[in-house]
């Protein structure tokens, strides 16, 4: 005997297959690749991504192209993080030694609830600026795959170092100290 196919079968099969094929097609198209990395490598200065992000515990907006003129460390951390953690005190530090020669840290809270990273402020005692960023942006804007990951900015808007892990203090002099000092 033979077994009668639904008539809704091939439908649902094709229908399931392009699914699956968009899938796989926005997960490649959104995340960002690694261009600031091969940039920064070769010595070259590649625009960062603009985009607006809300103030934390705020209704106020904010984006890079405000800090135009300053040289930004952006830092994407999240507050579970424990390197996040370990790095926060040399953020601050260089904050507090660089930003009268237009420096400034902006920190990049990665979906975290709004009372995790405002305490997660208050106990490494963060007074830079700090904006909420969702991390499928982050990736689509510059490739972050976990946190944390810093990128010093240049006073026009461009990346100039990058770190994809914690930073320390001699990092961060090494990688500010010569970009604030350009003109």
């Amino acid at each position: 005997m033979r077994r009668k196919r639904s008539p809704f079968a091939i439908p649902v099969m094709l229908g399931v297959t392009a699914l699956l094929a968009l899938l796989i097609y926005g997960v490649a198209q959104k995340q960002g690749g690694d261009e600031f990395d091969k940039a920064v490598a070769s010595g070259k200065r590649e625009p960062a991504p603009v985009r607006t992000v809300r103030k934390l515990g705020s209704d106020d907006t904010t984006s890079l192209a405000e800090y135009r003129g300053k040289v930004v460390l952006l830092n994407f951390w999240a507050s579970w993080c424990g390197p996040c953690k370990d790095e926060s005190p040399a953020m601050e530090r260089a904050y507090q030694r660089y930003k009268s020669r237009g420096f400034v840290v902006l920190g990049a809270g990665v979906d975290d609830l709004t009372k995790d990273a405002q305490a997660f402020v208050k106990r490494y005692g963060l007074t830079y600026p700090i904006v909420k960023y969702g991390s499928a942006n982050a990736t689509k804007d510059f490739g972050t795959r976990y946190m944390p990951e810093s990128f010093v900015i240049d006073r026009e808007g461009r990346v100039v170092a990058l770190r994809r892990g914690q930073v320390d203090d001699k990092w961060l002099d090494d990688n500010i100290a010569p970009v604030v000092a350009e003109k």
